[in-house]
């Protein structure tokens, strides 16, 4: 019932995500969703100043100065200036040592990424999201969890629990989240396969400004049993039939879409990108089988470019 529905409302979703109407562009958003611009990070800056004077840093401005601090330190994290991006890694730090959950998931990710002068280490990276996600339910930390878990980055690789952090994000309104949680179950990947919940998830994600998702729940509905895709299982180009024939796929890295702008100038590009997706009863092997981690990192882009 549910897949049926969803392909009677194909003609709606094609017009709705149509690139060439206006209504259906939804602002990219990333995280931290509140990065100032050129334009307004000096008189952030400004505040800063006086908010350091503060003889009581308990006092009544206490969070308004720290999210003005991890503003302005997300902003300077982005610079290429290795000194500024040390700068504001001690400020990022500092946040999280305080208990600043948007501090503490960011200084995961430094930990995670290697930046700002620090050496990768996924496990410390693990364990500041877990203190996030357990202490301030926080969404974004709920989310990077479920990748370390899908990927097996910094934590043994454990599908299910993966998918319950992706769950609990994705409940939460995150976009990437809906996305993974729809692919995961779109394949049986650490959860029963469900397509019909699958495209649920796909089609929250894609209502929530997911352009990738968007893709991919017009690409699932479009399928035609009664026809051969070669290799893959549809027209999306995003599951394989068998791991022996493999075909070069276009890669994106998160620093091509590091900026909303830039992503926003490639917005038409979307219906053409190929999505790549393990079958693992083709496959196996999970994370520890390259070609599948391979897979796994480049769907875990796909939900970071929109979220």
């Amino acid at each position: 019932q549910t897949l049926k529905h969803h392909k009677n409302q194909f003609e709606h979703y094609k017009n709705k995500w149509d690139w060439h109407n206006a209504n259906s562009r939804l602002p990219t958003v990333s995280w931290p969703t509140n990065i100032p611009d050129d334009d307004f990070i000096s008189g952030l800056k400004v505040d800063f100043q006086y908010c350091k004077r503060r003889k009581n840093d308990a006092d009544s401005n206490e969070k308004y100065c720290q999210d003005i601090q991890f503003r302005i330190a997300s902003y300077m994290l982005l610079e290429h200036d290795e000194e500024v991006q040390r700068e504001a890694l001690v400020m990022i730090r500092k946040l999280a040592e305080t208990g600043h959950p948007e501090g503490i998931c960011a200084y995961a990710t430094c930990l995670n990424d290697g930046r700002g002068g620090l050496e990768i280490n996924p496990k410390a990276a693990v364990s500041w999201w877990m203190n996030a996600c357990e202490k301030y339910d926080h969404i974004q930390s709920s989310y990077e969890l479920g990748v370390a878990f899908y990927t097996g980055e910094g934590v043994p690789e454990d599908e299910a629990i993966a998918v319950e952090y992706f769950r609990r994000a994705a409940d939460c309104g995150h976009a990437g989240a809906s996305y993974m949680l729809g692919d995961c179950l779109l394949d049986g990947i650490g959860v029963a396969r469900d397509r019909g919940e699958a495209l649920e998830w796909l089609v929250t994600s894609a209502e929530l400004g997911h352009r990738g998702a968007r893709s991919r729940v017009l690409a699932v509905l479009q399928m035609d049993k009664t026809k051969s895709y070669g290799i893959f299982t549809d027209s999306s180009r995003q599951s394989l039939l068998s791991a022996k024939k493999q075909t070069k796929q276009r890669r994106y890295t998160s620093t091509a879409f590091e900026q909303g702008k830039k992503r926003d100038g490639l917005e038409g590009q979307y219906s053409d990108r190929p999505v790549t997706l393990e079958r693992r009863f083709t496959i196996g092997g999970g994370a520890r089988n390259p070609h599948v981690l391979g897979r796994r990192k480049s769907i875990v882009d796909e939900s970071r470019f929109d979220q």
